[in-house]
């Protein structure tokens, strides 16, 4: 039985909410209309069709964008792993989940459509499976719906698309069902969708991903910057409208009386009437500049112009107004100056201080784009696998606070002297697992032996003091037994077959 009633609850919530995808999607790009408060500069300077737009609402957007990315996706199950990554790479979805991380924080909410694909051929029992689509949705066309209990539980979903002349839309319930629905020709409201007919869903469920930064719907980023921006555009748009008079100013002239005779009061206005025809029948200024030129101005008492407007009148507000947009969204404020592309941006401790706030934010985000994502990749190992109970999904981001490679590597060095191993220094800062399972497999590189040198040194310096301690008289057999566990963790790696000949590292005693 169709679910028309659903359908058009579900059509009715999206178009609820298109107004604020659409406002969140102009202050992204800068195709938003600047407020007027009088209607006659509306018409004035909107006539003229220039765009002056400086666009900062972006801004918030980025920095958070630019700290979130996967870098690795791991399982515990190595054929899982390759099986993951192979559909992660073949949908490119090393590009397209960027793209769905910044339409996530652009609009707050947007959808990952999974699908299998099925080969089907002569002779086979049942379709083979060849591959995945893994592509992003806009939430302008797609809705997913949840359980007022239980907000974690999709209830149904919605996707609209105009396809020629005509709409369709797909209702996807809990259950596994998808209805398709159309309206006749050149009709699009709501009422006008009937139902056509089910389609075969090979998911058994609701095939799109939630990506958000909050529940159970989010909020655009750059929400709170809308006002601040329009401040910024309308300062910009109204000293670069009024840069002409401050080139050229209005001037004036007084006169108590004016003579009837004697001067020359016409100037170039620009219009017919002072400029020469060809005939020369119109009157010529004689108020022209020049090496020994008087100019005769008979019948006015005083001549002047106004001065043009200071304009630190503009760039004051607008430095004003991006100080209320960066305390607002809480990005830091040289994010928005020129200082972000130049000698002037903070870097180590200063930039980690600055971006506290940022950072908080952008972790917070983080976790709620990593449920999204964990959910795809649980689904593409159902429909890979049977029998996934128990699987660990692992997904690697790339480290939100900011830290340059020499102070990385400096912190890795320091987690090893301590007595982390190896593999974990270097996976905690974040490097994948392969090119740390490359790095450390095998004999130790140069770098390894000198250190393994320099604790041989320690060790021996160590021992000497051991060495009078024990002329002392104090119980030396437990130190002897630590003594000989260390020598044998600095000895060096040795490689070692596994069940499945892949070398591995362990301490040689």
């Amino acid at each position: 039985m169709a679910s028309t009633k659903l359908l058009r609850q579900a059509l009715a919530e999206l178009e609820d909410a298109l107004p604020a995808y659409v406002e969140a999607h102009r202050f992204y790009t800068g195709t938003f209309v600047e407020p007027f408060q009088s209607l006659v500069m509306q018409r004035l300077l909107m006539s003229k069709e220039v765009n002056y737009k400086a666009v900062l609402s972006a801004v918030p957007v980025d920095a958070v964008v630019e700290k979130l990315e996967i870098v690795d996706i791991q399982t515990d199950d190595e054929d899982v792993t390759q099986s993951l990554q192979g559909v992660w790479k073949a949908n490119q979805m090393q590009f397209v989940h960027k793209s769905a991380i910044r339409a996530a924080e652009k609009f707050g909410d947007a959808y990952i459509f999974v699908w299998p694909e099925y080969s089907e051929q002569d002779g086979e029992i049942e379709p083979v499976l060849t591959g995945f689509a893994t592509a992003y949705q806009s939430p302008t066309k797609t809705r997913v719906f949840y359980d007022d209990v239980n907000p974690a539980r999709k209830t149904h979903a919605v996707k609209r698309l105009k396809v020629g002349k005509k709409e369709r839309a797909w209702l996807y319930l809990a259950d596994g069902t998808i209805e398709l629905y159309e309206t006749p020709d050149d009709k699009c409201g709501i009422e006008d969708f009937v139902y056509v007919e089910d389609i075969e869903n090979p998911t058994g469920g609701i095939p799109f991903i939630h990506l958000r930064n909050d529940l159970p719907y989010g909020r655009p980023l750059h929400e709170k910057a809308y006002g601040p921006q329009n401040q910024i555009t309308k300062f910009i748009v109204n000293e670069i409208s009024g840069s002409d008079f401050n080139a050229f100013p209005q001037r004036y002239a007084l006169a108590k009386a004016r003579g009837s005779s004697g001067g020359d009061d016409i100037d170039w206005s620009g219009l017919d009437d002072t400029v020469p025809d060809d005939d020369q029948d119109s009157p010529v200024s004689s108020l022209v500049s020049g090496p020994g030129r008087i100019w005769d101005l008979s019948g006015f008492d005083a001549v002047g112009q106004f001065n043009s407007a200071d304009v630190d009148q503009y760039l004051k507000p607008i430095a004003k107004a991006v100080e209320l947009m960066a305390v607002a969204t809480g990005t830091p404020i040289y994010y928005f100056t020129a200082e972000s592309v130049g000698g002037g941006t903070p870097s180590g401790e200063s930039i980690r201080q600055r971006d506290a706030r940022l950072n908080t934010k952008a972790a917070w985000h983080q976790q709620h784009l990593d449920a999204g994502f964990e959910e795809m990749l649980y689904m593409l190992a159902e429909l890979l696998y049977d029998g996934t109970e128990g699987l660990s999904i692992s997904i690697k981001w790339k480290p939100i606070e900011y830290v340059s490679d020499t102070e990385k590597l400096e912190l890795i060095g320091r987690k090893i002297d301590l007595g982390i191993p190896v593999a974990v220094a270097f996976a905690e800062g974040g490097y994948d697992e392969d090119t740390v399972r490359e790095w450390t497999s095998g004999q130790p590189n140069e770098a390894e032996l000198l250190r393994r040198v320099t604790l041989l040194n320690t060790l021996g310096d160590a021992m000497q003091k051991l060495g009078t301690a024990s002329a002392l008289g104090l119980d030396m057999s437990n130190v002897n037994e630590l003594v000989t566990e260390l020598l044998g963790d600095i000895s060096g790696l040795r490689e070692r077959g596994d069940d499945d000949g892949a070398p591995a590292i362990r301490a040689v005693s």
